[in-house]
């Protein structure tokens, strides 16, 4: 029995391969890969005090954000994704924990707000740039968004600081090897992106994971940005 396999629950646990490290309760967790999860949560800047607000986290794994968010007062919380196996992973947490977070197996295109309603706070992390359809990613999100979504969008940065390549939009769009869709945006197109959806104003939180861009030599590295966008210039969370 180790600590990350609560008594009782160990077998049950096993059978999952587990990306994220979700809490248990008495000091135990999800055996997950990723360490780096519980170290973007303070860059996140998610207010400390949702009670009775909704929360929709797209794309998430194994919910780790929103069950922070129910953590912190939140009443109502969705979590999305495709992942395998992630329906009975969430009905395993809830048994363990008592969670309110429900799961639905979907993608961001599928969400739609009058089958899904409009939430408080949408969490969007590290998703977008491997969209096929980002323009209209962001245009869901501002529809199923009330008042704030945080988001973490890689953006494309010029390595020698170019300010003209900053303050025009631009975006590198292209194929992994594996076939995967790579969009980065610079903050320039990423802004009017966001306006165009239907966000009013974004705040820009901060930057991590600064890395080289296959296949562009030395001109770009990709940046993980950390923005707030709300839904008014007035209300946000």
């Amino acid at each position: 029995m180790t600590k990350t396999q609560p008594k009782n629950y160990s077998e049950q646990i096993a059978q999952f391969n587990w990306y994220q490290q979700i809490p248990l309760g008495n000091g135990g967790h999800t055996p997950g890969e990723d360490n780096f999860t519980e170290e973007k949560l303070p860059m996140l800047k998610m207010p400390t005090d949702l009670s009775g607000r909704s929360v929709l986290d797209i794309g998430c794994s194994e919910g780790y954000f929103g069950r922070e968010a129910e953590r912190r007062g939140a009443e109502r919380i969705l979590g999305i994704d495709k992942a395998e196996k992630l329906v009975e992973k969430n009905a395993l947490l809830r048994e363990i924990t008592g969670s309110r977070m429900t799961y639905e197996e979907k993608t961001v295109y599928d969400l739609d707000p009058i089958n899904d309603g409009k939430f408080d706070l949408v969490i969007f992390l590290s998703v977008f740039q491997h969209l096929d359809y980002p323009f209209r990613a962001l245009d869901v999100i501002a529809e199923v968004t009330s008042t704030t979504a945080i988001m973490e969008i890689p953006i494309a940065v010029a390595n020698n600081n170019d300010d003209a390549f900053q303050l025009e939009p631009y975006a590198i769009s292209r194929r992994s090897a594996k076939g995967r869709r790579i969009f980065l945006p610079n903050e320039a197109l990423l802004l009017e992106m966001l306006l165009d959806a239907g966000f009013t104003a974004t705040d820009f939180i901060t930057r991590h994971r600064a890395r080289d861009v296959p296949g562009y030599g030395a001109r770009f590295r990709q940046e993980r940005l950390i923005l707030h966008t709300h839904r008014s210039t007035t209300a946000r969370l």
